[in-house]
């Protein structure tokens, strides 16, 4: 069946790229971590609900902007479609 096939692909799937990237961060971060241990002992004192905080503050943010932005070309196309 496979010599059947005209158009084999010799490229990964996309599973197979998320999969080599996700695996080369981790080793990436393994090293790093092994190597640069003492440069990032200041950091110790940071809770990991701070992350949380972040990311939940930037979503809000997000949010917030894009809403205003919406909000603001709407009442633009409505004054514009007045006139």
């Amino acid at each position: 069946m496979l010599l059947m096939r005209t158009h084999v692909k010799r490229e990964p799937c996309r599973r197979c790229q998320i999969l080599r990237l996700y695996l080369l961060l981790v080793v990436a971060v393994a090293i790093i971590g092994f190597t640069m241990g003492s440069y990032f002992s200041h950091l110790g004192g940071i809770q990991p609900i701070f992350f949380g905080y972040f990311f939940t503050g930037l979503a809000v943010i997000t949010f917030v902007v894009k809403f205003a932005l919406y909000r603001r070309q709407k009442t633009g196309k409505k004054a514009t479609s007045t006139h």
